[in-house]
């Protein structure tokens, strides 16, 4: 656990004594330029006189606490710099200029990734609850806002110090910070191998997000960790011994584990705390496989293990390829023990390769590009404790791993996920087709943007809609910037191929009712267009309209049923029509279809509208396009009813509205399926509150069938509502 490594002193006036301060640390952490350090805790001192933090600590102890723990971290001076400066960058209006005018180009830079950073907190929404996408989205946030690995670290001090200080808050905001910290905050010290942190954070987090469990775990501990600590390195010291006397060359490190460590434990084996064997660990690493086990035989000569406990990831090692073995003993003061055994090779490849130890811990699964950053992220660590300067040609590198995505947040505080160069056009097309469809413009951070605008990780875009906008075919071209991905190019031309075939659609058809007119025929178009071996009417129409299909084909098969005066693919409207079970009282002579507006079944009350070119048209009589007729139209209205003796069948829609789970599409096709019904169509989507809204066109006999599918549907688990859908 980091802590604050001596108590600040006070001169007579009340003032930290800078000076002792500077002396003590930098005789502990020795640095060669620690003239940046002075000047920024002067500067510090200076800007912040008289101001305190939220959580009560001054901001000059805040800053020379960051201070300490970057030092510890063995950070080059102008991070600790930096982390000094952050409490004043917080609490007053100091211009980034002065800190730059003062401190030069390499702290102020820091400052200003600290900063970017700070966009985290638009996440932030105690009554908003996030899935562990938006959690994780977080983190890759965090990572990829930044261009150096220090910033990450000044920003985990800054959280260390909040931590530590938060006691005296309200009960309810300490416990949002705590849940934050768990989110967030750990993981990411976790991921980045910055063990002293990451304890840390979690411990506070665990003791204020479930105080309960923490005290019994504590409790059950029944020492303080020091004594833990005093107890491992003895361990240490008998082991080294053995090793040595069996002529192993053996490293042997130990800790005492944390508490949030042992509860996370319980969790994963599914155990009781108090059956946790390994509340402290011993690590045991050899030079060769065959040490491994010399040195495995070695511990159990000198304890008794405890057989359940025993692991042997080396002969069989974890999916992921992590390999060690894994014992727990009665060690001394028969208090147990876990130790871990492997090789220098296999610990390499534990901590920085595929197999990372946080990887198997978290049970996340690996991609390639995040898990590539983590790695070069933790190198990069391990580079800067050992260099003071950067070295430009490790940049290009880390750029080109830090810049593949951009993250932007959405005004609910939602992150979306794009790829580098996207627009808010892109965006809107990811929120949903609609938004794309009706953008007009975009706002970034509170201002308007061209739609061309190249999104950058941290904007928050407001998306602008107009509810009558629709595309335009500048958006497709490439030249001109609109859009960048693939998707959203294809959902665009997807809108203009649908307004395409809607126009042919009304073309063709006005291109059949002249003709129509003009011989004084009506036509069957269904079987029109199966005898051009087309799909169905409106394809036929579209067809005729775009000019794939001429009009001189049609009016030779006319001319050529009139000649033959046989009842072929053609039927003229003087003949009596077969509808295969759709057949309306009351009309005789005359072509019927079944109006698609609002698709009524026996059952429904009905009227007849005479169509130009189309025969009869059959509505409910509560359809929007019968009720809104104009007057003049209202006498090409029909009364008619339901022929019961030629009962066919037909398509009813029904929507679907229920809580998201998998196995809703399945229960609802097995229905239809028992039920003998035949399922036309199904379309399913999950709106931003995680709602289910699905739609299916089934064929159904008659009403009574519909109202028992109606009621057997909001019977199946998570169904809110289900009902018709028609105009």
């Amino acid at each position: 656990m980091v802590s604050v490594k001596q108590k600040f002193q006070y001169l007579e006036n009340g003032d930290i004594d800078l000076e002792s301060w500077l002396a003590k640390t930098n005789a502990a952490y020795p640095l060669q330029n620690t003239g940046i350090i002075e000047k920024a805790c002067l500067l510090a001192k200076e800007s912040s006189k008289g101001l305190s933090t939220f959580y009560g600590q001054t901001c000059i102890e805040q800053s020379l606490e960051m201070g300490e723990i970057i030092e510890s971290l063995k950070l080059d001076q102008e991070a600790v710099a930096a982390a000094i400066m952050m409490s004043s960058m917080r609490h007053t209006k100091l211009p980034i200029e002065k800190v730059q005018e003062r401190l030069g180009d390499g702290p102020t830079k820091l400052i200003l990734g600290v900063q970017q950073m700070d966009a985290i907190h638009n996440l932030q929404n105690a009554e908003k609850a996030r899935d562990q996408i938006q959690i994780d989205r977080m983190r890759k946030l965090l990572l990829a806002m930044v261009s150096d690995i220090r910033v990450v670290l000044i920003k985990l001090a800054e959280r260390t110090c909040i931590m530590r200080g938060i006691k005296g808050i309200s009960p309810l905001e300490r416990k949002r910070i705590a849940q934050e910290t768990m989110d967030i905050y750990a993981p990411l010290a976790n991921r980045l191998g910055i063990g002293q942190l990451k304890w840390e954070l979690e411990d506070i987090a665990f003791h204020y997000s479930d105080p309960d469990t923490y005290k019994k775990i504590a409790k059950f501990l029944a020492e303080r960790r020091t004594d833990r600590e005093e107890r491992i390195h003895l361990t240490i010291t008998q082991i080294k011994d053995k090793m040595h006397e069996s002529g192993i060359k053996a490293s042997v490190t130990g800790r005492a584990k944390h508490i949030y460590s042992i509860f996370s434990k319980t969790k994963r084996k599914n155990v009781d705390y108090k059956d946790i064997y390994d509340s402290s660990a011993v690590r045991i690493l050899v030079p060769t496989i065959e040490d491994c086990y010399s040195a495995l035989s070695i511990v159990h000569t000198m304890w008794e293990h405890i057989p359940e406990e025993f692991d042997d990831y080396i002969t069989t090692p974890k999916p992921n390829g992590y390999r060690s073995i894994h014992t727990a003993v009665v060690g001394p003061d028969d208090k147990n023990l876990e130790i871990q055994i492997r090789t220098h090779t296999m610990h390499e490849e534990a901590e920085r390769g595929v197999a990372a130890h946080w990887l198997y811990k978290e049970a996340k699964s690996s991609h390639g590009a995040y898990e590539a950053k983590i790695v070069f992220l933790r190198q990069l660590l391990d580079w800067h404790r050992d260099v003071a300067t950067q070295d430009e040609e490790i940049n290009p590198a880390y750029d080109q791993i830090l810049t593949d995505r951009v993250y932007v947040f959405t005004p609910t505080g939602d992150i979306l996920d794009l790829q580098e160069g996207a627009t808010p056009l892109d965006c809107a097309y990811q929120i949903h087709s609609e938004v794309g469809n009706h953008c007009r413009g975009a706002k970034i951070n509170g201002h308007i943007v061209p739609l061309t605008y190249k999104l950058k990780t941290g904007d928050q875009i407001e998306i602008l809609t107009n509810p009558n906008g629709t595309p335009s075919r500048d958006w497709l071209n490439a030249e001109f910037g609109y859009i960048t991905t693939s998707r959203s190019r294809a959902k665009v031309a997807h809108w203009f191929r649908q307004l395409d075939l809607n126009q042919h659609i009304e073309s063709g058809k006005r291109i059949l009712d002249r003709e129509f007119a003009r011989v004084g025929v009506q036509i069957n178009l269904q079987k029109l267009a199966s005898h051009f071996q087309l799909k169905d009417e409106d394809t036929l129409l579209a067809a005729l309209g775009r000019g794939n299909l001429r009009l001189s084909q049609i009016t030779h098969l006319i001319e050529t049923d009139h000649s033959q005066n046989k009842d072929n693919v053609i039927h003229l409207a003087n003949k009596k029509q077969e509808s295969k079970g759709m057949n309306i009282a009351g009309i005789t002579d005359l072509l019927t279809r079944i109006a698609r507006c609002c698709k009524p079944i026996p059952g429904d009350e009905v009227v007849g509208f005479i169509t130009q070119g189309r025969g009869v048209s059959i509505h409910k009589k509560t359809c929007n396009n019968v009720t809104h007729l104009d007057p003049t139209d209202t006498k090409r209205l029909l009364q008619v009813n339901w022929d019961n003796q030629h009962i066919g069948a037909y398509y009813v829609d029904v929507l679907i509205r229920a809580h998201t789970q998998d196995t809703l599409l399945k229960e609802v096709t097995t229905l239809l399926a028992n039920a003998k019904m035949d399922l036309v169509n199904l379309n399913s989507t999950v709106n931003r509150n995680n709602m289910m809204m699905i739609t299916i066109t089934v064929q159904i006999k008659s009403l009574p069938q519909l109202t028992e599918l109606l009621g057997q549907i909001h019977h199946l688990k998570g169904v809110i509502e289900a009902k018709r859908l028609s105009a």
